[in-house]
């Protein structure tokens, strides 16, 4: 691999930071998976590898999301209960799978699927992580030390609502850019090699 290749490998779409860890040890293991199968995604797609090789690495993603939603709601369902929250989320999760679908059977050509697929995970990871996971471990934990969860809830909302919700929107804003931005430049520097 060229210097260009190498350097190439080392730009992330989708950097991991701390600050998407949700405080639940199993969550942000398999959140970090997560983004290294999407990090991979797009490197392949930007290299333009064989579509049948990105589509085998989305399958791949698609059954890791599966495996870990399911994680999750187990987590979420042994503390919450199925309803309310715990159903908005999995919902959620649902409607993860039938945008990546409707992607797919667009008909559009490669390029724009990759393109759009790409905006899609880039905002729906960092919100999903940063808002919803993160309000769902909270919420956990609250009711784990006692609190009802009615009450876990009003205390969340609190802590997550505010000046904390501007700033996750500010910051969903501007990964979402970081991770276009990311992917054009990946696809610059190939066609340069």
């Amino acid at each position: 691999m060229s210097s260009s290749g190498d350097a190439l490998a080392a730009l992330e779409f989708f950097p991991w930071s701390r600050h998407f860890e949700v405080g639940i040890e199993e969550i942000d293991e398999q959140h970090k998976k997560l983004v290294k199968i999407v990090n991979r995604l797009v490197w392949h797609a930007v290299s333009d590898v064989p579509q049948a090789r990105c589509d085998h690495i989305l399958d791949e993603l698609l059954s890791y999301a599966h495996y870990h939603f399911n994680s999750e709601e187990q987590i979420w369902n042994s503390v919450l209960g199925s309803e309310g929250i715990a159903r908005n989320h999995h919902d959620s999760h649902q409607m993860f799978f039938a945008q990546i679908q409707t992607l797919r059977s667009s008909g559009q050509p490669k390029g724009q699927i990759m393109s759009d697929l790409f905006d899609f995970l880039a905002r729906w990871l960092a919100f999903h992580i940063l808002e919803s996971d993160r309000r769902m471990a909270m919420t956990v934990k609250a009711v784990e030390q006692g609190l009802p969860l009615d009450e876990a809830r009003r205390q969340v909302d609190d802590q997550l609502g505010g000046s904390v919700g501007e700033l996750i929107s500010a910051l969903l804003e501007v990964y979402s850019k970081l991770s276009s931005s990311t992917a054009q430049l990946m696809r610059e520097n190939l066609t340069r090699e």
